[in-house]
C-alpha cells in the first residue's frame, strides 16, 4: 500500500512539473514584428499632417519630438485633429499608441508643430 502511495506522488509531482514547464514556455515565446520607420520634420506650422492612416495591422507605435519647440500628436480623424484634443509632447518627450495591455490604437494619428523640427516614429 506504501508503495502505491508513493507510486501516486510521484506521479502527481511529475505532473505539476510538467505542466509549470509549459505555461513558462508560453510565456517566453514571442511573435517578431516587422517596424516602419515614419521620422520626418513638420511640414507647416500649425497645421498638422498624417503619420499614418487608419490600420488594422498596427501592434505598436511610438512617436518623439527630436524637435525645440512643442508638438501635438492627435489620434483620429486629420479633419477633427486640433491642438486642444491632442497629446502635447515637449522636446524629448515620445508617445505610445498602446492603450491597455495588448491593446493598440488603430486611428489615423497625425502630428504639427513648428516648421523643421523633427520627429521619430517608428510603428509596428
Amino acid at each position: 500500500m506504501k508503495l502505491h502511495t508513493l507510486a501516486r506522488a510521484l506521479l502527481v509531482c511529475a505532473a505539476l512539473l510538467l505542466s509549470i514547464s509549459c505555461v513558462w514556455s508560453a510565456h517566453a515565446q514571442s511573435i517578431p514584428a516587422q517596424s516602419t520607420n515614419f521620422s520626418s520634420v513638420i511640414a507647416s506650422t500649425n497645421t498638422f499632417q498624417v503619420i499614418q492612416g487608419t490600420t488594422n495591422n498596427r501592434k505598436g507605435c511610438l512617436i518623439q519630438n527630436n524637435g525645440t519647440h512643442t508638438m501635438y500628436v492627435y489620434f483620429g480623424a486629420l479633419a477633427s485633429a486640433t491642438t486642444s484634443n491632442s497629446a502635447q509632447l515637449i522636446p524629448g518627450q515620445a508617445i505610445s499608441c498602446a492603450i491597455n495591455g495588448n491593446l493598440v490604437v488603430q486611428d489615423a494619428i497625425s502630428i504639427t508643430g513648428t516648421s523643421g523640427d523633427a520627429f521619430f516614429a517608428n510603428f509596428q
